[in-house]
């Protein structure tokens, strides 16, 4: 096989394997914009569900970039203060580095 097929071949093989990574995490909250209702699968996952659903727990009503993970645990925080209507906040980036922050509103009485 020549080079230049077997880096064809590469590419493809990687462009499925992105494309099959993609796939399985769309419903992932990080990717969740304002306006996409979530459910809480556990204590620290959430997922993006069809809003109206029986599995709507939150709606994000704002979406803040380029915090620090500690505005998750400061119960002072302010990071939500433009969104008057958001309840909660959740914040997904690799550790020690600025992540974003999802605010949102619950749609059922804990």
């Amino acid at each position: 096989m020549s080079k230049v097929v077997r880096f064809g071949v590469s590419i493809v093989v990687l462009l499925v394997l992105a494309g099959i990574g993609w796939y399985l995490n769309r419903d992932s909250a990080e990717n969740a914009n304002v306006g996409d209702c979530l459910h809480e699968v556990s204590a620290n996952e959430l997922k993006i569900v069809k809003c109206g659903g029986a599995d709507a727990d939150y709606s994000v009503v704002g979406k803040v970039s380029k915090q620090d993970a500690s505005v998750a645990r400061d119960p002072n925080t302010t990071v939500c203060q433009a969104f008057p209507e958001a309840t909660g906040l959740y914040w997904w980036g690799k550790t020690g580095e600025k992540g974003d922050v999802l605010c949102f509103k619950e749609l059922k009485a804990a």
